[in-house]
């Protein structure tokens, strides 16, 4: 197994949205209304991932994961622009998802560890990331990689799943 870590290009849209499909399925059947997740529509998810990294905001970046060739893995980092608590240095994992057949296999480590390492690297400390309350799997990845929960919640009803999200915060 080939794995290599780059930025994300407008080209990867397609297989984001596609990866996105499936991994929020995977991940999140058993919390999430079924109506939510089958309405995500994989070809809709690859175009807007293709506009957001044509013009991906100043600060931000997109990490892909290929194994052998293929988009395996995705990860979103940035400001923690929507945490001002924990100073205006803070940088946050937006989002980390890895093929479901490869999770358990160590990419998901290795994606997330380059995410935080870019992050503290462009200055950003503290290093947030949320993760939905009932994923205990993905709360456990995180602190496994050296996160805690810190009591912060929230519950993003933009997003369309209502459920809540727990703050996990890594300090050096």
């Amino acid at each position: 197994m080939t794995t290599l870590i780059r930025p994300a290009t407008p080209n990867d849209g397609p297989a984001i949205g596609q990866l996105k499909a499936r991994a929020w399925r995977a991940a999140y059947s058993s919390f999430m209304p079924a109506a939510y997740l089958d309405g995500i529509d994989p070809v809709r998810e690859g175009e807007a991932w293709g506009e957001y990294l044509a013009e991906i905001p100043a600060g931000h970046r997109m990490w892909i994961a290929e194994v052998d060739g293929a988009v395996a893995g995705f990860c979103r980092t940035g400001p923690a622009e929507s945490d001002p608590d924990l100073g205006t240095g803070a940088g946050e994992v937006y989002g980390l998802y890895v093929e479901p057949a490869l999770i358990g296999t160590g990419l998901g480590r290795l994606l997330f560890g380059h995410g935080v390492s870019d992050l503290r690297e462009r200055g950003h400390e503290p290093v947030c990331v949320y993760a939905y309350a009932p994923n205990e799997t993905a709360i456990r990845f995180y602190e496994r990689a050296g996160f805690a929960a810190d009591g912060v919640t929230k519950t993003d009803e933009g997003d369309g799943t209502g459920v809540a999200e727990v703050r996990l915060v890594a300090r050096r």
